[in-house]
């Protein structure tokens, strides 16, 4: 009897794998590819993931309303990745963040045998915030870049506007003169909308809503006033560009001034130690030939 239970229980988890393996194959042939020809392309270690990203955005995040991925989609934009991935496919990041870890906590257990709650949440919490931490590096890098190239886009759009061009002509020589990097991409971004007639002001806002640094809401703010009072943008430009270079030259001072400081815990945990032991021994090895042990 205990034998044919034992059969029973083995065929019915044969059928069990196989009607999951046949589910994953219809899951698998049903998932919508994502099409990237708009997109860009995708880093390598991306790539490799990217199945089961999709894999995850057709089964699980597919039920999430899109009024709860306003705020991802709102921080990819910021972040300037908002045409690397969408705001599902980075819910199905941070997914696959969280059970990674959970798969090697499991397969350790199951080899070695060890096992403990607090390490295992503790490294699945770094696993699902992962992520986050990514993207918020990546907008600090966002952020940093436009913040350097700003000066020179604002150079040759002034001088591209007091040369009579207007503004849309003066951006687009900007983006094809000047240098590569998201500032560039957001002045296309720019030139796409004034080109399909939305107006000046809306797209100031949204200028400043992409990028939500001090500097940009200066320039934006500056922008708008112009507009609604009718001058002539070149001296305003003119005007942001010089203050835009100043604050760059005091950004690069506080730095240089900074550095010092940032040195002292490598000197100390580094750098010391070994200076005091190698006087230390050159001291004792003195003492011996002395004879002063």
């Amino acid at each position: 009897m205990s034998a044919l239970w034992v059969v029973l229980l083995a065929l019915l988890a044969s059928i069990s794998i196989g009607l999951f393996v046949y589910g994953l194959g219809i899951l698998a042939r049903q998932m919508e590819p994502s099409p990237r020809d708009y997109m860009d392309p995708l880093p390598k270690g991306l790539h490799l993931l990217w199945p089961l990203v999709q894999f995850i955005c057709s089964t699980l995040v597919v039920f999430i309303p899109d009024r709860l991925l306003l705020r991802s989609h709102q921080r990819l934009q910021k972040a300037g990745v908002n045409y690397l991935l969408s705001a599902r496919e980075f819910v199905a990041l941070k997914v696959i963040g969280t059970l990674v870890p959970l798969i090697f906590v499991f397969l350790s257990y199951r080899i070695f045998g060890l096992f403990n709650i607090w390490p295992s949440l503790l490294v699945m919490l770094i696993g699902s915030f992962y992520p986050d931490l990514w993207l918020a590096e990546q907008a600090k890098r966002r952020g940093r870049l436009i913040l350097k190239e700003l000066p020179v886009y604002l150079d040759f759009i002034t001088l591209m506007i007091e040369g009579g061009l207007n503004l849309t002509s003066a951006m687009q020589v900007a983006v094809d003169k000047g240098p590569p990097g998201p500032l560039r991409n957001e002045l296309g971004i720019m030139i796409r909308d004034l080109r399909a007639g939305t107006p000046k002001m809306d797209i100031f806002r949204r200028f400043g809503e992409r990028v939500p640094l001090p500097e940009v809401r200066s320039l934006v703010s500056a922008l708008i006033q112009s507009e609604e009072r009718g001058g002539d943008l070149g001296p305003v430009l003119r005007a942001q560009a010089e203050q835009r270079r100043e604050e760059r030259f005091l950004r690069a001072e506080k730095l240089a001034l900074e550095a010092p400081v940032k040195l002292l815990a490598p000197l100390v945990v580094f750098i010391f130690p070994i200076t005091f032991l190698m006087l230390a021994f050159v001291i004792y090895m003195k003492f011996l030939q002395e004879g002063g042990f």
